[in-house]
């Protein structure tokens, strides 16, 4: 980094709903939602999709330099966002710890048992190894101070079972995550406008084609389109759109990030690997 109030954001899993393997999906990844965002004082990871498991490896390569404590924002508790979980090496060797925050499930002891039945006999061996997890439910709306500096916010996402999108201001930058939501809900569509605005790198839904769209009412996702009008009114810097729906190949994906571009320049499909200094 440059500065020490550089961030580093990388893609680790662009994909949605579940693990996309295969020839045709290379240049855009398979693995399912995952992030990270770091700074000389800290890691903050978003979602821990199936590119959890790649996080973890690249950071068990640093050996002892690898961060003590990491925080993990979660905006839902859907399996493509929670299954790298179980997989993620640091916290296997007993040397890492890790806060988890979800503002959607302000039920600690739901938010505790989703986890643990993720990680228990017959899903999983055991969750014995990972004692390193300290699980917070904040309060919708509350700020949360942040490891790598500054807070993340949270705010409403229109998903099955609720999502909570996040606001995460840290040094002079302002990263917001608006995946998994489904466009057309008057009233969270403004609260996301509001919450993202003057992003300098806003991700956001865009699973379906047009065509599609008509038919998946209610699975809680968008287009591209309608993530470009909601960026746009929220006047963000750059636009990243993500969860890729798994039957999504690699030339479909650059077909529908050109056509975007020629909308919008700001705009890039998610790539795992992918990365930006902010």
């Amino acid at each position: 980094m440059s500065d020490s109030s550089d961030i580093t954001f990388t893609v680790w899993g662009a994909r949605g709903s579940i693990f996309s393997g295969g020839a045709d999906k290379i240049e855009f990844g398979g693995d399912t939602t995952c992030f990270s965002l770091e700074t000389e004082r800290g890691l903050l990871v978003v979602d821990a999709g199936s590119g959890f498991r790649a996080l973890g490896q690249s950071l068990m390569a640093r050996g002892d330099d690898r961060p003590k404590v990491i925080d993990l924002l979660l905006t839902h508790l859907h399996l493509d966002h929670i299954c790298g979980l179980p997989f993620f090496e640091p916290l296997l060797c007993g040397k890492t710890k890790m806060r988890i925050w979800h503002a959607n499930q302000t039920d600690g002891e739901v938010f505790r048992g989703t986890l643990e039945c993720l990680m228990s006999p017959p899903v999983f061996p055991s969750m014995i190894h990972f004692h390193g997890l300290d699980l917070h439910a904040p309060d919708a709306g509350s700020a949360v101070a942040l490891g790598i500096g500054g807070t993340a916010r949270p705010f409403e996402l229109n998903h099955p079972d609720g999502a909570a999108g996040w606001r995460i201001e840290s040094g002079e930058s302002v990263i917001c995550i608006a995946s998994d939501h489904e466009a057309g809900e008057a009233g969270i569509d403004a609260g996301i406008v509001e919450a993202t605005r003057g992003s300098d790198l806003l991700i956001c839904d865009a699973t379906y084609t047009d065509d599609e769209i008509a038919t998946r009412k209610g699975w809680g996702h968008s287009t591209w389109q309608q993530s470009l009008e909601i960026g746009s009114l929220a006047g963000a810097k750059h636009i990243l759109m993500t969860h890729h729906d798994p039957e999504r190949t690699d030339a479909a994906i650059t077909a529908m990030e050109d056509a975007a571009r020629a909308a919008a320049p700001n705009i890039t499909f998610a790539r795992s690997g992918w990365q930006r200094i902010l």
